[in-house]
């Protein structure tokens, strides 16, 4: 597999293959970032089409002082801030089932009758829902810690955090989850 930095070198030469490359190997994970960012299938896919437009128009200028991965994300970010805030934080309904991975962060056993399909079902909303309300450095850096499985380090440099910043965001974000989810678990 061609590295990242060999395809920016080879975009930078005049072949946009280069580029096309990047987006098909970048595509569904900024789109699964900004969803669950912003919880709205369409938007997450036009965010994400913004997304890689700016990094198009960008990428003449990128100096590789961190990895295209993480600028990606960081331009992906902050599409997400700036549509939340025009909306004033409210975010429009999913059209589809909450895309989140709340078994593996939570452990549930899997179903075995209706009853607890039911119950995961509206775990899964009430956890998206608690996630929705906090402030957006602290959603931002739980979901990309706990659906984006990055780092401390990974998430300072998208954010332009330091690593105990990402750290203390983290820590009051798990704390507000617990008190909004104290019925559920």
């Amino acid at each position: 597999m061609i590295e990242d930095d060999e395809l920016i070198r080879k975009f930078k030469d005049g072949d946009e293959t280069g580029f096309d490359e990047l987006v098909r190997r970048y595509q569904q994970r900024v789109h699964s970032l900004l969803y669950r960012l912003v919880r709205n299938t369409e938007d997450a896919r036009d965010l994400a089409q913004d997304v890689f437009v700016r990094a198009f128009r960008a990428l003449p200028g990128f100096q590789g002082k961190s990895s295209f991965y993480t600028w990606l994300y960081r331009i992906a970010v902050n599409c997400a801030f700036n549509l939340m805030r025009s909306r004033g934080r409210q975010k429009a309904k999913a059209g589809s089932e909450i895309q989140l991975n709340e078994e593996a962060m939570l452990n549930l056993p899997s179903s075995e009758t209706p009853q607890s399909d039911f119950h995961r079902s509206e775990l899964r909303r009430a956890i998206a829902t608690a996630v929705e309300t906090l402030p957006e450095r602290q959603q931002a850096v739980f979901v990309m810690r706990q659906y984006e499985g990055m780092s401390n380090n990974e998430i300072a440099e998208v954010l332009g955090l330091s690593a105990g910043a990402v750290k203390s965001h983290y820590f009051f974000a798990v704390h507000k989850l617990q008190v909004a989810l104290k019925e559920w678990v």
